[in-house]
């Protein structure tokens, strides 16, 4: 690190800003950073600059004071966005920025918004922009790691805090009752599954899918089906003979989608958010990974979770296309996967009978 005068934990700030484009899991995955910052200075004011979809991933307010929306995709795009961006930071009169994105446009952001102390990741394009710049490991360690890593080296130490979801549960009940009140009452396990990964490669087959739901006995489980929406149409394909199925792809919010994954006994998912909105909440994921690397963006060791890869030499190639056969995903088998997750039940249900 080129390094300040002192420690930046012995200085004062009263108005602090976190800057983080990224997407749902890795948002989440920001989180103990954010709670030690919060730790660190009870008494400033913490904002965040993200994707829109913050307002609701932090609507608690237990985590950050406000979300900044930056719509990177939408009415924010490209350059024009930025300074947009970093003229309603201006107005906000930050003392320090903690820049988690990597992009050039992140860093360029506080700088013309004249923040006093801008600490981010190295990057030769970017390093004018920053005050305190911070080189980064020649091995990559999990994304919390590397987070809190920038925090350490600027002299904020602290322990690793676990995932926060600061989303606004009080609806709770009433969104499931509305759904389904069997959702409620049944006592049968209910088991999430997101059948879409983002990426083509990080999604299971649908003929996997199917075939692991009829793995179940008949009427000894409910399924819900979750996903984003675009996802529909992939979702339609899965069915299965011996349980129900609650199709809600495309059809929650975030806090919805919350209060779901709550109530589920398993969930099981491919690389998505899906993963670490379930880890925060402290239900058991089984997750599904090919191309990504799960000690980098997988489920911290903290959680109940079990990882799946697929059994091909090419893991963690981070392509969205592939053509190779066989196929990583495909060669995750649903008899390994319901393993897992009936290990889970069995855990949680024994847990219930006690209390």
């Amino acid at each position: 690190m080129d390094s300040a005068p002192k420690p930046l934990v012995e200085r004062r700030f009263l108005s602090i800003l976190a800057l983080d484009f990224s997407l749902v899991g890795d948002l989440l995955m920001l989180t103990p950073a954010l709670r030690r910052l919060r730790d660190t200075y009870s008494g400033a004011r913490l904002s965040l600059a993200a994707q829109p979809f913050a307002l609701e991933l932090f609507s608690g307010g237990n985590l950050v004071d406000e979300v900044i929306p930056y719509d990177k995709r939408g009415e924010d795009r490209g350059a024009r966005g930025v300074f947009r961006l970093a003229g309603r930071l201006k107005q906000r009169d930050f003392d320090a920025a903690f820049v988690f994105h990597r992009s050039f446009g992140s860093a360029l952001a506080v700088w013309l918004a004249r923040v006093p102390v801008r600490v981010g990741y190295r990057h030769e394009l970017r390093d004018f922009l920053l005050t305190h710049r911070v080189r980064e490991t020649e091995l990559q360690g999990h994304i919390i790691s590397e987070h809190l890593n920038l925090l350490d080296e600027v002299g904020i130490p602290g322990g690793t805090p676990p995932l926060e979801l600061d989303i606004d549960l009080s609806h709770e009940d009433e969104f499931l009752t509305g759904l389904s009140p069997r959702l409620q009452v049944d006592s049968r396990p209910l088991i999430v599954v997101c059948p879409k990964g983002g990426w083509p490669t990080k999604t299971w087959p649908v003929s996997h899918i199917n075939r692991f739901l009829d793995l179940f006995n008949v009427h000894s489980v409910t399924f819900v089906l979750v996903g984003a929406p675009g996802e529909e149409e992939h979702a339609e394909e899965i069915y299965s003979v011996n349980n129900d199925i609650v199709n809600l792809v495309g059809k929650t919010s975030l806090r919805e989608l919350a209060y779901i994954l709550k109530r589920a006994d398993v969930v099981v998912s491919p690389d998505t958010g899906t993963v670490h909105l379930a880890a925060a909440l402290g239900t058991p994921v089984v997750a599904l990974f090919g191309p990504t690397a799960p000690e980098r963006c997988g489920p911290p060791p903290y959680v109940p979770a079990a990882v799946i890869s697929g059994e091909v030499n090419c893991l963690k190639c981070y392509l969205k296309k592939c053509t190779k056969d066989p196929f990583c995903m495909d060669t995750i088998a649903p008899e390994k996967v319901k393993a897992e997750v009936d290990r889970y039940i069995a855990v949680r249900r024994a847990a219930a009978e006690v209390v």
